[in-house]
């Protein structure tokens, strides 16, 4: 899988052992970003879970940036179709490793309790990769000044901002190396002290794998670097938004007629609901750190608030995230093989919890409805004409949680087709597709009550020659 991609839980940097980090207070364009910076969120939550933040500007750790293109050179080739999370704990001595162990459980096991994750877990795979730290515990925690030898040098107080929780990434990459494969690395701090943050564009994360809302805040972020979802909450910025556009599908300019009227964001779930999720679907002022001048799509979401389930909207976006990483088909007949007319030829789409996937296959692109949501074909049942034939077999998903349909064509729709090379053999007496004793027999039966069929040299006469030549066309299996 490719190691730089849309795919992130965040990315908080340190150079040399120094941090720049400036907020961008505006949020409509300004503040510091260049190719020697990288854009994070940070997101804090209240004792109710309400969230607030702002958006960093940290340096770019470039040697992390090449061990990342080394990880993702080193898995060309090998897909494992899961969204691969790689779990790394810093501040966690040898006598810790079974606490890393819990803290990291905790997160992973939070991943999957709301939707679209719930239905979704069979598609991800965490791994987590033990650290040893010499010192218990990470700097400035619980304040400035404290400093701990540490694997990863995590720290607090990143830029100067407290609850920004910093991280070596290349030498949480170089640790996270001894998983499998990788596709985002988190990596959790030995303390219970809130921080953490997400980036957008990038592939690691941090938390604090002791604190209660780690592993919401976890799920938050990754809302950030899966779906690329903006915040929903309306504080750190202007009071009222006054920019173009906003990019990000779960933020918008335009309320609900305009939207309407437009065809334009989340006009299509105007006023869905679905067990699971936040609803109704509608137009809410605020959002995207802005109280008036922006609209979000669902009252108080995953994006908005802690311990909220996701909106309709955020889901259909993660799912197409996911299909990035995910092919419909997790295993099968090779595609573009080629195979025989005798042949069975399988594919084993992937499972969600919540439904099948829908299979679909084809003779020559007409549907055969009689293997509609069948795993397998038997070539051998379709009585295939002499000649060259394609079967192919189209796997989708077809929840309902997705209604752009572009994005279920595109992403969450995968083929593999097949050629045959169909004859029929001369000697296949009675027409069964297969050479057996029993089309010898049926041929002998014919010939001994002299039945025009088994005059096979068409010479008007039943003799030798007629055995010779069916016999001789039955051991090389010669086609029609």
């Amino acid at each position: 899988m490719n190691a730089i991609n849309t795919l992130s839980i965040g990315l908080i940097v340190t150079l040399a052992g120094s941090v720049f980090a400036a907020p961008e207070h505006t949020h409509q364009g300004h503040g510091i970003n260049n190719q020697n910076t990288e854009k994070v969120h940070g997101c804090w939550g209240d004792a109710h879970g309400n969230l607030e933040g702002d958006v960093f500007f940290l340096p770019m750790d470039q040697e992390a940036r090449e061990i990342m293109e080394s990880v993702d050179r080193a898995n060309r080739g090998f897909t494992d179709n899961r969204v691969d999370f790689v779990v790394v704990g810093d501040g966690y001595t040898a006598a810790e490793q079974d606490l890393f162990h819990t803290n990291a459980n905790t997160i992973e096991n939070s991943f999957f309790q709301y939707e679209p994750f719930k239905s979704y877990e069979s598609y991800f795979r965490f791994t987590q990769v033990e650290v040893i730290s010499v010192d218990s515990g990470v700097d400035n925690d619980p304040s400035q000044g404290i400093n701990r030898n540490t694997a990863l040098d995590m720290a607090y107080w990143c830029g100067g901002t407290e609850r920004l929780l910093c991280v070596n990434v290349s030498k949480a990459y170089t640790h996270a190396a001894a998983a499998p494969d990788i596709d985002q690395v988190i990596a959790i701090a030995n303390s219970s002290k809130y921080g953490g943050a997400g980036y957008s564009s990038s592939n690691l994360g941090t938390a604090a794998g002791r604190n209660s809302s780690a592993a919401q805040i976890a799920i938050h972020e990754m809302g950030h670097s899966l779906g690329d979802l903006a915040d929903e909450y309306t504080y750190g910025g202007p009071t009222t938004y006054t920019g173009g556009e906003l990019s990000a599908v779960d933020v918008s300019i335009y309320n609900r007629n305009e939207q309407l009227n437009q065809e334009t964001k989340w006009h299509y779930w105007m006023d869905a609901t679905t067990p699971g999720f936040d609803n109704p679907i509608d137009t809410y002022e605020g959002g995207s750190y802005s109280q008036f001048g922006v609209f979000r799509p669902s009252n108080n979401s995953m994006m908005r608030a802690l311990g909220r389930p996701f909106n309709l909207v955020s889901a259909e976006r993660l799912l197409r995230q996911i299909y990035l990483e995910v092919s419909p088909i997790d295993d099968g007949t090779p595609d573009g093989s080629t195979v025989s007319q005798s042949d069975v030829v399988w594919v084993t789409p992937m499972q969600p919890l919540s439904h099948d996937l829908q299979v679909l296959w084809y003779l020559d692109d007409e549907l055969i409805v009689s293997a509609i949501q069948q795993d397998s074909l038997d070539l051998s049942t379709l009585g295939l004409d002499s000649g060259s034939h394609t079967i192919r077999v189209e796997v989708t998903d077809p929840t309902p949680w997705v209604r752009n349909e572009a994005i279920r064509t595109n992403r969450m729709t995968d083929s593999r087709t097949f050629t045959v090379d169909a004859c029929t053999p001369v000697a296949d007496f009675n027409g069964d597709g297969a050479l057996n004793f029993f089309d010898i027999s049926d041929f002998l039966n014919a010939f001994n009550a002299q039945d025009p069929a088994a005059d096979f040299n068409q010479s008007g006469s039943f003799n030798f020659f007629d055995i010779s030549g069916y016999l001789s066309a039955f051991s090389t299996g010669d086609c029609s």
